[in-house]
């Protein structure tokens, strides 16, 4: 009796609780899944862009789903983000935080460094770290020498293994960390530094440890957890590692001598509004994001030019007809190297390095196309879904850097289609140095080797590691110098 009265009691509560969620659901939402009461949507663990594909070909390039207890949105096809992005990117401006950054940060609204802030804190961060950050070089043609100077490091490296079977993340993680690491702290570590080591490694473990799909993003709680020990203990390291840097710089301040990113920061009025504590937060993302772009591209690149030797070997001819062996590639022969640069477009279409962009939080109720988007709502752009559009691409799941090229092969042809480092007002910050950055590596490595896949290795896995960006599986490679 008292087993079947809690079941009628549970039973009218579920009901209730459903009713409730009925009525107060907004009207005219995108179709979406129907999704499990404060639990939501269950995802498959994986490749949260290929689920996001499977989901709109059901229910349209514009579909809706709950996830814990809130509404997102997910955009599938180019005419949904701009118009989303940039037609109405007033709206779609905001970020959502999820709970993994959340962690950590009083009022995370107001107080998340730029990539994660909205309102006022991200025109104030955007204003003041941008310029100064392009004082120093940062996406400009003064920064080539720099760049060319640490590809030279990463040849040595690379080198030095006399075509043994490696894995190149660890080498290009820490070519690309040294170019940003020189712009915010002023300095440059060897590479085999162990404190340099440490902190590269808490990075790329928290790019793995936590994707897309994890509950920490909705259930911040969750954070506190066991489970999540792993990524606190590499939080706390990238801190240790970063502070250490700027108090460094406050003992060391001179405001006339400038001699890096930190200290335009301490010369700035900003700083009075910014504590070290906060601080700290925007070097990182400056870190994690000029670090991860430029090193998941280029391995992205490695692994399939090894796969396809005839793309290499059309990318090597052109390198030697235009630069030769005598010098090092410059920005400046960009537009002789067509085929280098649709090859490099053809890898960040193929394997986007964030296949899903950041989220975005819509600031007031908006429409897209039939339907209506209620304030608050979490707005995702599936890239990969566009970047994989058989209505925008022929033939999208083939490596083909032809696709970028005009009839002649001489001249790059765009696509509105592709956007690796997605658009509007909330784009990639440092587009242009991440453009610059991967050209430059891209065509120092493949001028100087060739690089093939070891030969009990034929094959390799071309899906990618879920994660917060999605890196090549790790695989080996063998560099021959030419």
């Amino acid at each position: 009796m008292f087993f079947l009265s809690s079941t009628s009691v549970l039973l009218g509560v579920l009901g209730f609780l459903f009713c409730l969620w009925f009525v107060r659901r907004p009207r005219n939402l995108p179709p979406g899944p129907w999704s499990l009461p404060i639990i939501g949507y269950r995802f498959d663990w994986g490749l949260i862009h290929e689920a996001f594909v499977d989901l709109a070909r059901k229910y349209g390039p514009v579909f809706s789903v709950r996830r814990g207890p809130f509404l997102f949105v997910v955009l599938n096809d180019r005419a949904s983000m701009k118009q989303a992005l940039v037609k109405s990117g007033e709206f779609f401006s905001d970020r959502f935080v999820p709970g993994h950054i959340r962690w950590g940060i009083p009022d995370a609204e107001k107080n998340a460094a730029i990539v994660w802030s909205n309102g006022k804190p991200w025109d104030d961060q955007r204003k003041f770290s941008l310029p100064a950050l392009r004082s120093f070089g940062f996406g400009k043609k003064s920064l080539v020498p720099q760049i060319n100077l640490e590809a030279r490091y990463l040849a040595e490296e690379i080198k030095a293994l006399h075509g043994e079977p490696m894995d190149p993340s660890a080498l290009l993680n820490k070519a690309t960390a040294n170019i940003i690491v020189q712009l915010v702290f002023g300095r440059r570590y060897e590479y085999d530094d162990p404190e340099f080591i440490g902190a590269l490694q808490a990075m790329v473990d928290i790019f793995a440890l936590v994707s897309d799909t994890d509950p920490v993003n909705v259930f911040e709680s969750l954070v506190h957890t066991p489970w999540y020990k792993p990524y606190r203990d590499c939080t706390f390291k990238l801190r240790d590692f970063i502070m250490s840097h700027l108090y460094n710089h406050q003992e060391t301040f001179q405001k006339d001598n400038i001699r890096d990113f930190v200290d335009a920061f301490l010369a700035h009025d900003i700083s009075n509004d910014y504590p070290m504590d906060t601080f700290w937060r925007i070097v990182l993302d400056f870190f994690a994001a000029g670090t991860e772009t430029t090193a998941v591209v280029t391995s992205w690149a490695i692994l399939y030019l090894a796969v396809h030797p005839d793309v290499q070997k059309k990318v090597q001819n052109e390198l030697d007809a235009v630069v030769g062996r005598g010098r090092q590639p410059n920005t400046s022969d960009r537009p002789n190297l067509p085929y280098c640069d649709a090859t490099l477009m053809e890898v960040m279409r193929i394997r986007p390095v964030l296949p899903v962009a950041l989220p975005h939080m819509t600031s007031a109720d908006v429409s897209i196309g039939p339907y209506t988007i209620p304030k608050g709502t979490i707005v995702i752009p599936n890239l990969w879904a566009v970047h994989h559009d058989p209505k925008e691409w022929c033939d999208p799941q083939l490596f083909n850097p032809d696709r970028f090229l005009s009839a002649d092969g001489q001249t790059v042809v765009k696509n509105e289609a592709w956007m690796p480092f997605s658009i509007g007002r909330r784009d990639c910050l440092g587009v242009q140095l991440a453009k610059m950055e991967s050209f430059l590596l891209f065509t120092n490595l493949f001028q100087q080797f060739e690089f093939k896949l070891p030969p009990d290795q034929p094959t390799h896995s071309m899906r990618g590691h879920p994660g917060l960006s999605m890196p090549p599986e790790s695989y080996k490679i063998c560099a021959i110098e030419r």
